[in-house]
Protein backbone atom coordinates (compact mmCIF):
# COMPACT_ATOMS: atom_id res chain seq x y z
CA UNK A 1 0.00 0.00 0.00
CA UNK A 2 2.86 2.35 0.88
CA UNK A 3 4.60 1.69 -2.46
CA UNK A 4 1.39 2.33 -4.39
CA UNK A 5 0.96 5.67 -2.63
CA UNK A 6 4.56 6.64 -3.40
CA UNK A 7 4.05 5.68 -7.05
CA UNK A 8 0.87 7.75 -7.35
CA UNK A 9 2.57 10.73 -5.67
CA UNK A 10 5.59 10.49 -7.99
CA UNK A 11 3.32 10.17 -11.03
CA UNK A 12 1.32 13.23 -9.94
CA UNK A 13 4.46 15.34 -9.41
CA UNK A 14 5.85 14.24 -12.78
CA UNK A 15 2.56 15.14 -14.50
CA UNK A 16 2.52 18.60 -12.88
CA UNK A 17 6.13 19.27 -13.89
CA UNK A 18 5.40 18.13 -17.45
CA UNK A 19 2.35 20.41 -17.68
CA UNK A 20 4.33 23.36 -16.31
CA UNK A 21 7.12 22.84 -18.86
CA UNK A 22 4.55 22.48 -21.64
CA UNK A 23 2.75 25.67 -20.61
CA UNK A 24 5.71 27.96 -19.88
CA UNK A 25 8.69 26.61 -21.78
CA UNK A 26 7.59 24.74 -24.90
CA UNK A 27 4.30 24.40 -26.71
CA UNK A 28 3.23 22.77 -29.97
CA UNK A 29 1.58 24.87 -32.65
CA UNK A 30 -0.14 23.56 -35.77
CA UNK A 31 0.01 25.81 -38.82
CA UNK A 32 -3.56 26.73 -39.84
CA UNK A 33 -2.84 28.59 -43.07
CA UNK A 34 -0.53 28.06 -46.01
CA UNK A 35 0.70 31.67 -46.19
CA UNK A 36 4.36 30.71 -45.79
CA UNK A 37 4.27 28.01 -48.46
CA UNK A 38 6.61 26.29 -49.55
CA UNK A 39 8.72 26.59 -46.38
CA UNK A 40 5.90 25.91 -43.95
CA UNK A 41 2.68 24.27 -45.09
CA UNK A 42 -0.79 24.07 -43.64
CA UNK A 43 -0.92 21.25 -41.11
CA UNK A 44 2.80 21.36 -40.21
CA UNK A 45 3.59 21.19 -36.54
CA UNK A 46 5.98 23.65 -34.94
CA UNK A 47 7.60 23.48 -31.52
CA UNK A 48 7.53 26.94 -29.95
CA UNK A 49 10.25 27.86 -27.47
CA UNK A 50 8.78 30.49 -25.16
CA UNK A 51 12.05 31.22 -23.32
CA UNK A 52 14.02 32.66 -26.23
CA UNK A 53 13.41 36.41 -26.26
CA UNK A 54 15.82 37.41 -29.04
CA UNK A 55 14.49 37.03 -32.55
CA UNK A 56 16.84 37.18 -35.52
CA UNK A 57 16.23 37.59 -39.21
CA UNK A 58 14.88 34.51 -40.90
CA UNK A 59 13.58 32.97 -37.68
CA UNK A 60 9.99 31.80 -37.43
CA UNK A 61 7.96 33.27 -34.59
CA UNK A 62 4.45 32.68 -33.30
CA UNK A 63 2.60 35.82 -32.29
CA UNK A 64 -0.85 36.96 -31.33
CA UNK A 65 -3.16 36.90 -28.36
CA UNK A 66 -6.22 34.72 -28.91
CA UNK A 67 -5.42 33.71 -32.48
CA UNK A 68 -1.84 32.59 -32.96
CA UNK A 69 -0.12 33.37 -36.25
CA UNK A 70 3.21 32.21 -37.55
CA UNK A 71 5.54 34.53 -39.40
CA UNK A 72 9.14 34.95 -40.47
CA UNK A 73 11.22 37.80 -39.03
CA UNK A 74 12.29 40.05 -41.90
CA UNK A 75 13.73 43.02 -39.99
CA UNK A 76 14.98 43.54 -36.44
CA UNK A 77 15.40 46.76 -34.42
CA UNK A 78 18.04 48.95 -36.04
CA UNK A 79 17.18 47.84 -39.59
CA UNK A 80 15.86 50.20 -42.23
CA UNK A 81 12.62 49.04 -43.86
CA UNK A 82 10.81 50.36 -46.91
CA UNK A 83 7.05 50.89 -46.58
CA UNK A 84 5.12 52.36 -49.51
CA UNK A 85 8.31 53.76 -51.02
CA UNK A 86 9.44 55.48 -47.80
CA UNK A 87 12.27 54.25 -45.63
CA UNK A 88 11.89 53.89 -41.88
CA UNK A 89 14.34 52.88 -39.16
CA UNK A 90 13.05 50.31 -36.66
CA UNK A 91 13.98 51.86 -33.30
CA UNK A 92 16.26 49.99 -30.92
CA UNK A 93 14.59 51.74 -27.97
CA UNK A 94 10.94 52.41 -27.28
CA UNK A 95 10.04 55.89 -28.53
CA UNK A 96 7.62 56.37 -25.61
CA UNK A 97 9.54 55.18 -22.54
CA UNK A 98 13.13 54.81 -23.79
CA UNK A 99 13.37 51.16 -22.74
CA UNK A 100 15.25 48.72 -24.94
CA UNK A 101 12.86 45.94 -23.90
CA UNK A 102 9.97 47.25 -25.99
CA UNK A 103 11.10 46.47 -29.52
CA UNK A 104 9.29 46.10 -32.83
CA UNK A 105 10.02 43.46 -35.45
CA UNK A 106 8.98 43.37 -39.10
CA UNK A 107 7.36 39.96 -39.61
CA UNK A 108 6.30 38.45 -42.93
CA UNK A 109 3.08 36.46 -42.93
CA UNK A 110 2.92 35.19 -46.49
CA UNK A 111 2.76 38.13 -48.87
CA UNK A 112 1.99 40.60 -46.09
CA UNK A 113 4.46 42.23 -43.70
CA UNK A 114 3.51 43.70 -40.36
CA UNK A 115 5.17 45.29 -37.34
CA UNK A 116 4.91 43.15 -34.23
CA UNK A 117 5.65 44.35 -30.72
CA UNK A 118 8.01 42.11 -28.79
CA UNK A 119 5.40 41.49 -26.07
CA UNK A 120 3.01 40.03 -28.68
CA UNK A 121 5.49 37.33 -29.70
CA UNK A 122 4.80 33.98 -28.04
CA UNK A 123 8.16 32.46 -28.94
CA UNK A 124 10.52 31.15 -31.59
CA UNK A 125 9.11 28.33 -33.70
CA UNK A 126 11.01 25.32 -35.01
CA UNK A 127 9.55 23.02 -37.62
CA UNK A 128 9.03 19.41 -36.60
CA UNK A 129 9.68 16.81 -39.27
CA UNK A 130 6.41 16.40 -41.17
CA UNK A 131 5.10 12.93 -40.40
CA UNK A 132 2.09 12.94 -42.72
CA UNK A 133 3.95 13.56 -46.03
Amino acid sequence: MKNALKFILALTVMLLVMLAVRAWVFTIYQVTTSDLHPEVRKGDRMIVNRLICTYGKGKYVVFGDKDAFIGKVMAVPGDTVSISGKEYLLPTRCPLCGSNHHRYYMVSVGKQETLIHQSDIVGTAYRVWPINR
